[in-house]
Protein backbone atom coordinates (compact mmCIF):
# COMPACT_ATOMS: atom_id res chain seq x y z
CA UNK A 1 0.00 0.00 0.00
CA UNK A 2 2.91 2.18 0.75
CA UNK A 3 4.32 1.57 -2.79
CA UNK A 4 1.35 2.25 -4.38
CA UNK A 5 1.24 5.67 -2.64
CA UNK A 6 4.50 6.75 -3.33
CA UNK A 7 3.80 5.58 -6.72
CA UNK A 8 0.93 7.65 -7.27
CA UNK A 9 2.31 10.59 -5.71
CA UNK A 10 5.51 10.39 -7.85
CA UNK A 11 3.58 10.09 -10.88
CA UNK A 12 1.51 13.12 -10.09
CA UNK A 13 4.29 15.36 -9.49
CA UNK A 14 6.23 14.32 -12.59
CA UNK A 15 3.06 15.55 -14.34
CA UNK A 16 2.28 18.57 -12.46
CA UNK A 17 4.69 20.50 -14.09
CA UNK A 18 3.38 19.88 -17.48
CA UNK A 19 -0.22 21.38 -16.29
CA UNK A 20 -0.52 24.91 -18.04
CA UNK A 21 0.04 27.54 -15.24
CA UNK A 22 -1.37 31.72 -15.33
CA UNK A 23 1.86 33.96 -14.77
CA UNK A 24 0.94 37.22 -14.09
CA UNK A 25 4.02 39.49 -15.52
CA UNK A 26 5.35 42.19 -13.16
CA UNK A 27 5.84 44.80 -16.05
CA UNK A 28 7.27 48.50 -16.64
CA UNK A 29 7.52 50.81 -19.33
CA UNK A 30 10.99 50.68 -20.39
CA UNK A 31 11.38 52.43 -23.33
CA UNK A 32 9.36 54.86 -25.86
CA UNK A 33 9.79 55.51 -29.36
CA UNK A 34 7.63 58.75 -30.25
CA UNK A 35 6.54 59.85 -33.34
CA UNK A 36 5.40 62.82 -34.56
CA UNK A 37 1.70 61.60 -33.71
CA UNK A 38 1.61 58.16 -32.05
CA UNK A 39 4.28 56.04 -29.79
CA UNK A 40 5.89 53.05 -29.37
CA UNK A 41 5.74 51.58 -25.97
CA UNK A 42 8.17 49.06 -24.88
CA UNK A 43 7.28 46.90 -21.71
CA UNK A 44 9.53 44.74 -19.59
CA UNK A 45 9.13 41.88 -17.20
CA UNK A 46 11.18 39.32 -15.83
CA UNK A 47 9.30 35.98 -14.76
CA UNK A 48 10.59 32.47 -13.68
CA UNK A 49 9.01 29.69 -16.17
CA UNK A 50 8.32 26.00 -15.01
CA UNK A 51 8.73 23.34 -17.46
CA UNK A 52 5.76 22.86 -19.60
CA UNK A 53 2.88 25.29 -21.11
CA UNK A 54 2.17 28.53 -19.21
CA UNK A 55 0.41 31.56 -20.19
CA UNK A 56 2.41 35.11 -19.30
CA UNK A 57 -0.29 37.82 -18.51
CA UNK A 58 -0.03 41.24 -19.34
CA UNK A 59 -2.66 43.23 -17.22
CA UNK A 60 -3.61 46.74 -17.44
CA UNK A 61 -2.48 47.50 -21.02
CA UNK A 62 -4.12 50.93 -22.28
CA UNK A 63 -7.32 50.56 -23.33
CA UNK A 64 -6.56 52.37 -26.78
CA UNK A 65 -3.68 50.50 -27.73
CA UNK A 66 -3.60 49.12 -31.57
CA UNK A 67 -3.82 45.10 -30.94
CA UNK A 68 -2.29 44.50 -34.36
CA UNK A 69 0.39 46.15 -33.41
CA UNK A 70 1.80 44.30 -30.60
CA UNK A 71 4.41 42.17 -30.72
CA UNK A 72 6.48 39.83 -28.17
CA UNK A 73 10.66 39.18 -27.88
CA UNK A 74 12.65 37.90 -25.12
CA UNK A 75 15.78 36.49 -23.76
CA UNK A 76 16.12 33.33 -21.16
CA UNK A 77 18.93 31.04 -19.74
CA UNK A 78 16.78 28.17 -20.90
CA UNK A 79 14.95 27.58 -24.34
CA UNK A 80 11.38 29.28 -24.33
CA UNK A 81 9.29 28.78 -27.20
CA UNK A 82 6.88 31.35 -27.27
CA UNK A 83 3.36 30.42 -28.85
CA UNK A 84 0.15 32.81 -29.42
CA UNK A 85 -0.24 36.08 -28.27
CA UNK A 86 -3.98 37.14 -28.14
CA UNK A 87 -5.21 40.48 -26.65
CA UNK A 88 -8.53 41.38 -24.91
CA UNK A 89 -9.98 45.02 -23.94
CA UNK A 90 -11.81 44.76 -20.23
CA UNK A 91 -14.16 47.35 -19.04
CA UNK A 92 -12.80 48.12 -15.42
CA UNK A 93 -16.03 48.71 -13.17
CA UNK A 94 -16.91 52.00 -11.97
CA UNK A 95 -16.83 50.64 -8.17
CA UNK A 96 -13.18 49.65 -9.07
CA UNK A 97 -11.87 52.98 -9.92
CA UNK A 98 -13.86 54.56 -7.21
CA UNK A 99 -12.48 52.44 -4.63
CA UNK A 100 -8.81 53.00 -5.90
CA UNK A 101 -9.53 56.60 -6.35
CA UNK A 102 -10.78 57.29 -2.64
CA UNK A 103 -7.69 54.60 -1.57
CA UNK A 104 -4.98 56.95 -3.33
CA UNK A 105 -6.81 60.35 -1.90
CA UNK A 106 -6.96 58.92 1.57
CA UNK A 107 -3.11 58.67 1.28
CA UNK A 108 -2.64 61.80 -0.09
CA UNK A 109 -4.08 63.33 2.31
CA UNK A 110 -2.60 60.98 5.40
CA UNK A 111 0.92 62.53 3.53
CA UNK A 112 -0.36 66.13 4.05
CA UNK A 113 -1.59 65.64 7.61
CA UNK A 114 2.19 64.23 8.37
CA UNK A 115 3.72 67.39 6.68
CA UNK A 116 1.79 69.93 8.76
CA UNK A 117 2.82 67.69 11.79
CA UNK A 118 6.33 68.02 10.31
CA UNK A 119 6.27 72.24 9.46
CA UNK A 120 4.95 72.47 13.21
CA UNK A 121 7.24 70.47 14.73
CA UNK A 122 9.87 72.22 12.48
CA UNK A 123 8.76 75.53 13.74
CA UNK A 124 9.04 74.39 17.45
CA UNK A 125 12.26 73.76 17.15
CA UNK A 126 13.32 77.17 15.94
CA UNK A 127 11.29 78.46 18.67
CA UNK A 128 13.21 76.29 21.29
CA UNK A 129 16.60 77.00 19.33
CA UNK A 130 15.73 80.71 19.87
CA UNK A 131 14.55 80.67 23.80
CA UNK A 132 18.19 78.84 24.38
CA UNK A 133 20.03 81.65 23.04
CA UNK A 134 18.33 84.16 24.74
CA UNK A 135 19.07 81.91 27.85
CA UNK A 136 22.40 81.92 27.45
CA UNK A 137 22.97 85.14 26.44
CA UNK A 138 21.25 86.26 29.39
CA UNK A 139 23.66 84.08 31.58
CA UNK A 140 26.66 85.42 30.11
CA UNK A 141 25.69 89.20 29.99
CA UNK A 142 23.76 89.51 33.66
CA UNK A 143 25.64 91.61 36.32
CA UNK A 144 25.51 90.62 40.00
CA UNK A 145 22.99 92.53 41.66
CA UNK A 146 23.21 94.63 45.59
CA UNK A 147 24.12 92.01 47.95
CA UNK A 148 24.61 89.26 45.20
CA UNK A 149 27.85 87.25 45.73
CA UNK A 150 27.42 84.67 43.96
CA UNK A 151 29.66 84.61 40.71
CA UNK A 152 29.69 82.49 37.47
CA UNK A 153 32.89 80.57 37.36
CA UNK A 154 34.94 79.27 34.62
CA UNK A 155 33.08 75.56 35.79
CA UNK A 156 29.81 76.88 35.65
CA UNK A 157 30.50 78.88 32.79
CA UNK A 158 31.33 75.42 30.67
CA UNK A 159 28.66 73.66 32.27
CA UNK A 160 26.07 76.57 30.32
CA UNK A 161 27.95 76.35 26.88
CA UNK A 162 27.78 72.42 27.11
CA UNK A 163 23.95 72.19 27.91
CA UNK A 164 23.11 75.11 25.49
CA UNK A 165 25.18 74.06 22.83
CA UNK A 166 23.94 70.08 23.65
CA UNK A 167 20.12 71.54 23.24
CA UNK A 168 20.70 73.24 19.59
CA UNK A 169 22.32 70.05 18.29
CA UNK A 170 19.79 67.94 19.44
CA UNK A 171 17.17 70.84 17.94
CA UNK A 172 18.92 71.29 14.68
CA UNK A 173 19.00 67.27 14.30
CA UNK A 174 15.33 66.99 15.05
CA UNK A 175 14.62 70.03 12.56
CA UNK A 176 16.85 68.46 9.71
CA UNK A 177 15.07 64.82 9.89
CA UNK A 178 11.76 66.59 9.73
CA UNK A 179 12.82 68.44 6.27
CA UNK A 180 14.42 65.36 4.97
CA UNK A 181 10.66 63.53 5.93
CA UNK A 182 9.07 66.57 3.65
CA UNK A 183 11.24 66.03 0.63
CA UNK A 184 10.15 62.09 0.88
CA UNK A 185 6.86 63.40 1.09
CA UNK A 186 6.55 65.44 -1.51
CA UNK A 187 8.16 62.72 -3.52
CA UNK A 188 5.61 59.93 -2.49
CA UNK A 189 2.38 63.07 -3.21
CA UNK A 190 3.91 63.49 -7.12
CA UNK A 191 3.34 59.84 -7.28
CA UNK A 192 0.25 59.37 -5.98
CA UNK A 193 -1.06 62.31 -7.95
CA UNK A 194 0.37 60.75 -11.22
CA UNK A 195 -1.34 57.35 -10.19
CA UNK A 196 -4.57 59.58 -9.19
CA UNK A 197 -4.25 61.05 -12.89
CA UNK A 198 -4.30 57.70 -14.27
CA UNK A 199 -7.61 56.11 -12.74
CA UNK A 200 -9.47 59.29 -14.13
CA UNK A 201 -12.61 58.21 -16.06
CA UNK A 202 -11.15 57.89 -19.48
CA UNK A 203 -8.96 55.45 -18.16
CA UNK A 204 -12.28 53.39 -17.61
CA UNK A 205 -10.74 50.16 -20.20
CA UNK A 206 -7.45 48.55 -20.16
CA UNK A 207 -6.39 45.98 -22.16
CA UNK A 208 -5.48 42.31 -21.48
CA UNK A 209 -2.76 40.55 -23.03
CA UNK A 210 -1.95 36.62 -22.85
CA UNK A 211 1.06 35.43 -23.96
CA UNK A 212 1.15 31.26 -24.60
CA UNK A 213 4.89 29.80 -23.22
CA UNK A 214 6.32 26.44 -23.33
CA UNK A 215 9.99 25.52 -21.97
CA UNK A 216 11.28 21.65 -21.61
CA UNK A 217 12.66 22.69 -18.44
CA UNK A 218 12.68 25.34 -15.62
CA UNK A 219 13.76 28.31 -16.10
CA UNK A 220 14.09 31.92 -16.09
CA UNK A 221 13.31 34.75 -18.89
CA UNK A 222 13.12 38.17 -19.73
CA UNK A 223 10.12 39.54 -21.73
CA UNK A 224 9.70 42.75 -23.89
CA UNK A 225 6.03 43.30 -25.29
CA UNK A 226 5.64 46.63 -27.59
CA UNK A 227 2.95 48.51 -28.97
CA UNK A 228 1.50 51.06 -30.72
CA UNK A 229 -0.25 53.95 -28.92
CA UNK A 230 -1.78 57.58 -30.73
CA UNK A 231 -2.29 59.79 -28.23
CA UNK A 232 1.02 61.22 -27.88
CA UNK A 233 3.78 62.67 -30.10
CA UNK A 234 6.24 65.46 -30.59
CA UNK A 235 6.66 68.79 -32.09
CA UNK A 236 9.62 70.56 -33.15
CA UNK A 237 10.92 73.75 -31.53
CA UNK A 238 14.05 76.38 -32.91
CA UNK A 239 16.31 78.80 -31.30
CA UNK A 240 18.36 80.75 -33.77
CA UNK A 241 20.71 83.25 -32.14
CA UNK A 242 22.32 85.41 -34.58
CA UNK A 243 25.98 86.65 -33.95
CA UNK A 244 27.34 90.13 -35.11
CA UNK A 245 28.17 90.73 -38.55
CA UNK A 246 31.27 90.79 -39.97
CA UNK A 247 33.04 93.03 -42.59
CA UNK A 248 32.10 90.77 -45.59
CA UNK A 249 28.02 90.73 -44.64
CA UNK A 250 28.33 87.33 -42.74
CA UNK A 251 27.21 86.00 -39.56
CA UNK A 252 26.93 82.76 -37.48
CA UNK A 253 23.26 81.52 -36.66
CA UNK A 254 23.47 78.71 -33.52
CA UNK A 255 20.00 77.01 -34.47
CA UNK A 256 19.07 74.83 -31.06
CA UNK A 257 17.10 72.03 -31.76
CA UNK A 258 14.38 71.07 -29.33
CA UNK A 259 11.52 68.84 -29.10
CA UNK A 260 8.09 68.74 -27.17
CA UNK A 261 6.84 65.61 -26.10
CA UNK A 262 3.58 65.01 -24.47
CA UNK A 263 1.18 61.94 -24.42
CA UNK A 264 -2.45 61.26 -22.70
CA UNK A 265 -2.79 57.87 -22.47
CA UNK A 266 -3.24 55.41 -19.67
CA UNK A 267 -0.43 55.50 -18.35
CA UNK A 268 2.62 57.36 -17.07
CA UNK A 269 6.21 56.73 -18.60
CA UNK A 270 8.59 56.74 -15.25
CA UNK A 271 12.16 56.66 -15.64
CA UNK A 272 11.88 55.72 -19.72
CA UNK A 273 14.92 55.60 -22.29
CA UNK A 274 13.16 58.32 -24.78
CA UNK A 275 13.43 57.71 -28.99
CA UNK A 276 12.38 60.54 -31.42
CA UNK A 277 11.68 59.75 -34.50
CA UNK A 278 10.91 61.50 -37.74
CA UNK A 279 9.10 58.89 -39.33
CA UNK A 280 4.99 59.36 -39.63
CA UNK A 281 3.90 56.03 -39.46
CA UNK A 282 0.36 57.74 -39.75
CA UNK A 283 0.77 59.15 -43.25
CA UNK A 284 0.04 57.47 -46.38
CA UNK A 285 2.04 54.87 -46.77
CA UNK A 286 2.27 55.18 -51.22
CA UNK A 287 1.02 57.91 -53.45
CA UNK A 288 -2.41 58.40 -55.02
CA UNK A 289 -3.55 56.77 -57.77
CA UNK A 290 -5.21 59.07 -60.54
CA UNK A 291 -8.67 58.09 -61.97
CA UNK A 292 -9.18 58.94 -65.54
CA UNK A 293 -11.12 61.74 -66.81
CA UNK A 294 -13.48 61.64 -69.23
CA UNK A 295 -15.64 64.16 -70.94
CA UNK A 296 -18.87 62.71 -72.35
CA UNK A 297 -21.45 63.79 -74.76
CA UNK A 298 -24.73 64.89 -73.51
CA UNK A 299 -27.88 62.53 -74.80
CA UNK A 300 -31.27 63.74 -75.35
CA UNK A 301 -33.46 60.63 -73.16
CA UNK A 302 -37.19 59.98 -73.80
CA UNK A 303 -38.63 62.49 -70.98
CA UNK A 304 -36.81 65.61 -72.50
CA UNK A 305 -34.05 65.13 -70.16
CA UNK A 306 -30.47 64.71 -70.79
CA UNK A 307 -28.30 62.02 -69.45
CA UNK A 308 -24.28 61.39 -69.90
CA UNK A 309 -23.42 58.45 -72.83
CA UNK A 310 -21.56 55.50 -71.49
CA UNK A 311 -20.32 53.46 -74.02
CA UNK A 312 -18.70 50.10 -73.15
CA UNK A 313 -15.21 51.00 -72.85
CA UNK A 314 -16.19 53.19 -69.78
CA UNK A 315 -17.82 50.85 -68.22
CA UNK A 316 -15.30 48.90 -68.61
CA UNK A 317 -12.55 51.44 -67.40
CA UNK A 318 -14.62 51.88 -64.25
CA UNK A 319 -15.39 48.49 -63.32
CA UNK A 320 -11.97 47.24 -63.76
CA UNK A 321 -10.53 45.26 -60.84
CA UNK A 322 -7.14 46.94 -60.90
CA UNK A 323 -8.19 50.27 -59.71
CA UNK A 324 -9.20 48.99 -55.98
CA UNK A 325 -6.28 46.52 -55.79
CA UNK A 326 -4.02 47.22 -53.54
CA UNK A 327 -5.25 51.08 -53.06
CA UNK A 328 -3.94 52.38 -50.67
CA UNK A 329 -6.45 53.22 -47.21
CA UNK A 330 -5.99 55.71 -44.68
CA UNK A 331 -6.71 54.35 -41.15
CA UNK A 332 -9.20 56.45 -39.01
CA UNK A 333 -7.56 56.80 -35.34
CA UNK A 334 -10.82 58.86 -34.06
CA UNK A 335 -9.70 62.51 -32.29
CA UNK A 336 -6.19 61.58 -31.54
CA UNK A 337 -5.36 65.44 -30.76
CA UNK A 338 -2.61 66.21 -28.46
CA UNK A 339 -3.35 67.84 -25.19
CA UNK A 340 -1.83 71.77 -25.62
CA UNK A 341 1.81 71.95 -24.33
CA UNK A 342 2.21 73.36 -20.86
CA UNK A 343 6.05 74.57 -20.63
CA UNK A 344 7.85 72.35 -18.10
CA UNK A 345 11.84 72.84 -16.97
CA UNK A 346 13.91 71.93 -20.52
CA UNK A 347 16.74 69.35 -19.85
CA UNK A 348 19.65 70.56 -21.68
CA UNK A 349 21.30 67.01 -22.25
CA UNK A 350 21.34 66.62 -26.23
CA UNK A 351 20.67 63.34 -28.28
CA UNK A 352 22.40 60.42 -29.79
CA UNK A 353 21.35 61.32 -33.33
CA UNK A 354 21.17 57.74 -35.71
CA UNK A 355 20.11 57.74 -39.30
CA UNK A 356 18.00 54.74 -39.79
CA UNK A 357 16.92 54.09 -43.20
CA UNK A 358 14.57 57.25 -44.27
CA UNK A 359 13.90 58.44 -40.92
CA UNK A 360 16.00 60.02 -38.21
CA UNK A 361 16.29 59.01 -34.17
CA UNK A 362 16.94 61.15 -32.02
CA UNK A 363 18.27 59.08 -29.10
CA UNK A 364 17.95 61.05 -25.21
CA UNK A 365 20.95 60.37 -23.11
CA UNK A 366 19.03 60.44 -20.04
CA UNK A 367 15.76 58.85 -18.93
CA UNK A 368 12.88 60.72 -18.23
CA UNK A 369 9.52 60.67 -16.65
CA UNK A 370 6.61 61.87 -19.11
CA UNK A 371 3.13 62.07 -17.29
CA UNK A 372 0.04 61.29 -18.72
CA UNK A 373 -2.09 64.42 -18.25
CA UNK A 374 -0.73 66.06 -21.59
CA UNK A 375 1.80 67.94 -19.62
CA UNK A 376 5.17 68.79 -22.40
CA UNK A 377 8.74 67.52 -21.53
CA UNK A 378 10.86 69.86 -23.33
CA UNK A 379 14.43 68.16 -24.41
CA UNK A 380 17.12 69.47 -26.57
CA UNK A 381 18.24 67.31 -29.57
CA UNK A 382 21.08 69.36 -31.14
CA UNK A 383 23.12 72.93 -31.73
CA UNK A 384 24.30 73.41 -35.05
CA UNK A 385 26.19 76.28 -36.24
CA UNK A 386 25.36 77.44 -39.66
CA UNK A 387 27.42 79.88 -41.54
CA UNK A 388 24.57 82.96 -43.12
CA UNK A 389 24.78 85.53 -45.40
CA UNK A 390 22.95 88.94 -44.01
CA UNK A 391 20.93 91.10 -45.93
CA UNK A 392 17.86 93.84 -45.41
CA UNK A 393 14.49 93.53 -47.03
CA UNK A 394 12.52 96.79 -47.26
CA UNK A 395 9.14 97.43 -47.97
CA UNK A 396 8.61 100.96 -47.70
CA UNK A 397 5.31 101.27 -49.16
CA UNK A 398 3.47 99.48 -46.18
CA UNK A 399 6.70 99.72 -43.65
CA UNK A 400 9.34 102.17 -42.83
CA UNK A 401 11.80 99.66 -41.72
CA UNK A 402 14.66 97.26 -43.49
CA UNK A 403 14.24 94.01 -41.61
CA UNK A 404 17.53 91.93 -41.56
CA UNK A 405 17.64 88.66 -43.14
CA UNK A 406 19.80 85.69 -42.74
CA UNK A 407 19.64 83.00 -45.76
CA UNK A 408 21.58 80.00 -44.71
CA UNK A 409 21.96 76.41 -46.20
CA UNK A 410 21.27 73.31 -43.93
CA UNK A 411 23.94 71.50 -43.08
CA UNK A 412 24.09 68.00 -41.64
CA UNK A 413 22.33 64.87 -42.38
CA UNK A 414 18.86 65.24 -40.64
CA UNK A 415 15.66 67.22 -42.26
CA UNK A 416 14.17 69.63 -39.84
CA UNK A 417 10.54 68.84 -39.34
CA UNK A 418 7.95 72.46 -39.64
CA UNK A 419 7.79 73.72 -36.10
CA UNK A 420 8.08 77.19 -34.71
CA UNK A 421 11.23 79.09 -34.08
CA UNK A 422 12.42 81.32 -31.59
CA UNK A 423 14.73 84.49 -33.01
CA UNK A 424 17.18 86.18 -31.40
CA UNK A 425 19.95 88.73 -32.60
CA UNK A 426 23.12 89.23 -29.92
CA UNK A 427 21.26 87.63 -27.36
CA UNK A 428 18.08 89.69 -27.61
CA UNK A 429 14.68 88.18 -28.42
CA UNK A 430 13.62 89.26 -31.68
CA UNK A 431 9.89 87.73 -31.92
CA UNK A 432 9.22 83.94 -33.83
CA UNK A 433 8.90 82.69 -36.70
CA UNK A 434 8.21 79.37 -38.33
CA UNK A 435 10.69 76.97 -40.03
CA UNK A 436 9.78 75.37 -43.11
CA UNK A 437 10.40 71.60 -43.88
CA UNK A 438 13.68 71.44 -44.94
CA UNK A 439 16.36 68.71 -46.03
CA UNK A 440 20.52 68.61 -45.69
CA UNK A 441 21.20 71.03 -48.36
CA UNK A 442 18.12 72.88 -48.83
CA UNK A 443 18.67 76.94 -48.19
CA UNK A 444 16.00 79.29 -46.67
CA UNK A 445 16.05 82.61 -45.34
CA UNK A 446 15.22 83.56 -41.64
CA UNK A 447 14.05 87.25 -40.46
CA UNK A 448 15.81 89.09 -37.37
CA UNK A 449 13.30 91.63 -36.99
CA UNK A 450 13.80 95.65 -37.94
CA UNK A 451 17.29 96.87 -38.71
CA UNK A 452 18.35 100.23 -37.01
CA UNK A 453 20.96 100.79 -39.08
CA UNK A 454 19.22 100.76 -42.64
CA UNK A 455 16.73 103.91 -42.82
CA UNK A 456 14.76 103.88 -45.73
CA UNK A 457 12.58 107.19 -46.81
CA UNK A 458 9.79 107.18 -49.53
CA UNK A 459 8.36 109.88 -50.56
CA UNK A 460 5.88 110.64 -53.51
CA UNK A 461 7.35 113.47 -56.04
CA UNK A 462 4.69 113.73 -58.40
CA UNK A 463 0.91 113.03 -58.96
CA UNK A 464 -0.73 114.10 -62.00
CA UNK A 465 -4.51 113.72 -63.19
CA UNK A 466 -5.79 114.89 -66.48
CA UNK A 467 -6.64 114.49 -69.72
CA UNK A 468 -4.78 113.91 -73.48
CA UNK A 469 -4.83 113.05 -76.78
CA UNK A 470 -6.17 115.09 -80.07
CA UNK A 471 -8.65 112.66 -82.22
CA UNK A 472 -9.46 110.59 -78.95
CA UNK A 473 -9.37 111.95 -75.08
CA UNK A 474 -8.01 109.77 -72.72
CA UNK A 475 -7.59 110.03 -69.04
CA UNK A 476 -3.79 109.78 -67.26
CA UNK A 477 -2.60 109.07 -63.91
CA UNK A 478 0.99 109.71 -63.44
CA UNK A 479 3.09 108.75 -59.96
CA UNK A 480 6.36 109.31 -58.79
CA UNK A 481 8.24 107.83 -55.71
CA UNK A 482 11.86 108.67 -54.41
CA UNK A 483 13.12 105.75 -52.19
CA UNK A 484 16.59 106.62 -50.26
CA UNK A 485 17.97 104.15 -48.84
CA UNK A 486 21.36 105.04 -46.29
CA UNK A 487 23.32 102.08 -44.85
CA UNK A 488 24.63 103.32 -40.83
CA UNK A 489 26.84 99.73 -40.36
CA UNK A 490 30.36 100.00 -40.39
CA UNK A 491 30.04 96.98 -43.46
CA UNK A 492 28.71 96.50 -46.84
CA UNK A 493 25.54 94.99 -46.77
CA UNK A 494 23.35 93.64 -49.69
CA UNK A 495 19.93 95.62 -49.71
CA UNK A 496 16.56 94.66 -51.47
CA UNK A 497 13.79 96.88 -52.35
CA UNK A 498 10.01 95.81 -52.71
CA UNK A 499 7.11 98.20 -54.46
CA UNK A 500 4.44 97.09 -56.76
CA UNK A 501 3.53 98.92 -59.84
CA UNK A 502 -0.18 98.62 -61.29
CA UNK A 503 -0.79 96.23 -63.93
CA UNK A 504 -3.55 96.20 -66.99
CA UNK A 505 -5.98 93.11 -68.13
CA UNK A 506 -7.84 95.24 -70.40
CA UNK A 507 -6.36 96.43 -73.68
CA UNK A 508 -8.24 99.37 -73.34
CA UNK A 509 -6.25 100.36 -70.04
CA UNK A 510 -2.41 100.78 -70.49
CA UNK A 511 0.22 101.13 -67.45
CA UNK A 512 3.49 102.28 -68.68
CA UNK A 513 7.15 103.29 -66.45
CA UNK A 514 7.85 106.53 -66.44
CA UNK A 515 10.91 108.12 -68.28
CA UNK A 516 14.07 108.52 -66.25
CA UNK A 517 13.32 105.79 -63.60
CA UNK A 518 15.57 102.80 -62.26
CA UNK A 519 15.39 99.88 -63.69
CA UNK A 520 13.98 97.17 -61.31
CA UNK A 521 16.57 94.28 -60.83
CA UNK A 522 13.64 91.72 -61.03
CA UNK A 523 10.12 92.46 -62.38
CA UNK A 524 6.85 90.36 -61.12
CA UNK A 525 9.47 89.27 -58.18
CA UNK A 526 8.89 85.85 -56.86
CA UNK A 527 6.37 85.57 -59.57
CA UNK A 528 4.17 87.95 -57.81
CA UNK A 529 2.84 89.91 -60.91
CA UNK A 530 3.49 93.81 -60.58
CA UNK A 531 6.15 93.30 -57.50
CA UNK A 532 9.69 94.95 -58.45
CA UNK A 533 12.56 94.68 -56.89
CA UNK A 534 15.31 96.56 -56.62
CA UNK A 535 18.69 94.59 -54.97
CA UNK A 536 22.18 95.73 -54.61
CA UNK A 537 24.70 96.20 -52.53
CA UNK A 538 25.31 99.33 -50.11
CA UNK A 539 28.68 100.06 -49.07
CA UNK A 540 28.95 101.63 -45.07
CA UNK A 541 27.69 104.93 -44.29
CA UNK A 542 26.58 105.24 -48.57
CA UNK A 543 23.30 105.77 -49.48
CA UNK A 544 21.09 105.15 -52.92
CA UNK A 545 18.20 106.60 -54.45
CA UNK A 546 15.41 105.11 -56.35
CA UNK A 547 13.28 106.45 -58.77
CA UNK A 548 9.76 104.55 -59.19
CA UNK A 549 6.87 105.65 -61.36
CA UNK A 550 4.28 104.78 -63.61
CA UNK A 551 1.57 106.46 -65.60
CA UNK A 552 -1.74 104.81 -66.37
CA UNK A 553 -4.08 105.44 -69.48
CA UNK A 554 -7.76 104.89 -70.18
CA UNK A 555 -10.25 106.19 -72.49
CA UNK A 556 -12.69 108.93 -71.19
CA UNK A 557 -15.87 106.28 -71.20
CA UNK A 558 -14.58 103.86 -69.02
CA UNK A 559 -14.49 104.10 -65.47
CA UNK A 560 -12.15 103.18 -63.41
CA UNK A 561 -11.89 101.56 -59.23
CA UNK A 562 -9.95 102.90 -56.54
CA UNK A 563 -6.11 103.67 -58.10
CA UNK A 564 -3.37 102.38 -55.94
Amino acid sequence: MRTLVVALLLTTTSLSTTFAADINAVSRVDAVTVFPQGAEVTRIAAARIAAGEHTLIFEGLPGDLSPETLRIEGTGKGAIEIGSVDSKTVALRRSELDADRRRVEKDIETLADERAALDQAIQDADYQKGLMQQLAAGTLARKPGVGDTHILDAQGLSGVLDLVSARLTSLGKTSLDARQRQREIDRLTEDLNNKLTELAPRGGQRTRVTVHLSAPAETEGTFKLSYRIWYAGWQPLYDARLGAMDKDGKARIELVRRAEVSQSTAESWDNVALTLSTGRPLGETAAPELTPAVIDKLVETQGGGYSEAKDEERIAAEETPSQSKFKVRRVDVGDADIASPLDVALQQAQTNVEIAGFQALYGIKDRLSIDNAGTAKKVRIATDQIDAKLSALAVPKLDPNAYLTAAFTLTGDTPLLPGLILLYREGVFMGQGVLPLLSPGEETKLGFGADDLIKVKRIEVKRRTAEEGLLTTSNIDERAFDITIKNLHQASIPVTILDQAPYSTDQKISVETLSGMTPATVRDYERQRGVLAWSFDLASQDSKVIKHGYKISWPRDVKLGRLP
